[in-house]
């Protein structure tokens, strides 16, 4: 897809002439964004060759619009499927600014927001959206978990060459299957709810961008997400601070307690999750950003490992985990990133 392309479509579409039009840096998904300006005003242009991505996408931002909710209108829709205008949110993603600010005061009311919009996101679209529409997952149940547990075992602990035994470590890996599936309350999860992929205006707004994946799944899985990012690396005691703020929205004693409940449990599957992305970007295919955060995703799994009383119910899990930290996978880390380099 050239610039070319992209600015004719939009320009014909939204019987606008742009002063500036360029194409941003790509970050870990095969779409292409392009930034149009147009006199005071400034717009996202998209091109993916994935339509059925494209299409969750669009279908979740009508919805989305329908509700009010912080989250870009869709502008025009090629016949094809394939470019899309949207509204521009921002310039700096919340990852950027908590780059360069730390947690400052204006960082802690942005999460703070973005919690809030996240709790409105979830509660008003309770009962409006058809899972079947979904890019890939319908719901957070066995498919994606066991994927999500595989991609543990496939790109750290086999790339690294830990140690365990097979049999007994997936038996364990269904018993999480399990556990995860029968965690409440329910709603939309949006899977990657990431620091970058939330936008920041010139009021301090937050905007959600980044929402093609969502499925039906446990609520907590998202403010996880979010909390515990590695790349964020938030002090323990303000990601307990703003779990309590999140949980205490919601006015119902035993949904609360459901929520708390579901704190561990979610932890265990983002953080395995987490880690075997970045074995798989980081490790194999070498892309900083993923490298930047392995040492954090290592240290965020063994922390709760070495915390949770029920990890006694996965021990095999528990010895792999347990190795990350040692002198020899260290080594091993060392040895591929030489090899890779």
């Amino acid at each position: 897809m050239t610039s070319e392309n992209a600015k004719r479509f939009f320009e014909i579409q939204c019987g606008k002439k742009s002063s500036e039009f360029v194409t941003l840096a790509q970050s870990g998904s095969a779409r292409v964004n392009f930034l149009a300006t147009s006199g005071n005003e400034k717009f996202i242009i998209t091109y993916n060759e994935n339509v059925p991505e494209n299409e969750s996408f669009l279908y979740y931002s009508n919805i989305f619009s329908q509700l009010h909710l912080n989250t870009p209108h869709i502008l025009a829709v090629s016949t094809d499927r394939k470019m899309y205008v949207q509204e521009f949110l921002g310039e700096h993603t919340l990852s950027e600014i908590i780059a360069k600010e730390q947690l400052s005061t204006d960082v802690k009311l942005l999460i703070k927001q973005t919690l809030e919009k996240l709790f409105s996101l979830q509660i008003l679209t309770q009962g409006k959206i058809d899972f079947t529409k979904t890019f890939e997952y319908e719901n957070y149940d066995e498919l994606p978990v066991t994927h999500d547990l595989y991609y543990f075992k496939n790109f750290v602990a086999d790339v690294l060459e830990l140690e365990y035994n097979k049999s007994v470590l997936l038996r364990e890996f269904k018993l999480i299957v399990k556990l995860i599936e029968g965690l409440e309350p329910k709603g939309i999860m949006i899977r990657d709810f990431q620091a970058r992929n939330i936008m920041v205006n010139t009021n301090n707004e937050v905007s959600f961008i980044d929402y093609q994946s969502a499925m039906k799944g446990p609520l907590m899985y998202d403010v996880i997400s979010f909390l515990f990012q590695a790349k964020a690396n938030f002090p323990e005691e303000f990601k307990n601070e703003m779990l309590a703020y999140y949980i205490q929205q919601f006015e119902d004693p035993m949904v609360r307690a459901q929520l708390q409940g579901s704190v561990k449990p979610i932890q265990l599957m983002r953080f395995l999750q987490v880690l075997g992305a970045y074995g798989f970007r980081g490790l194999i295919q070498r892309k900083s950003h993923f490298l930047a955060s392995l040492e954090q995703g290592i240290l965020n799994i063994t922390q709760l490992s070495n915390s949770w009383k029920y990890m006694e119910n996965y021990p095999e899990l528990k010895k792999v985990i347990h190795q990350l930290t040692s002198e020899k996978t260290k080594s091993k880390i060392d040895e591929i990133l030489n090899l890779n380099h």
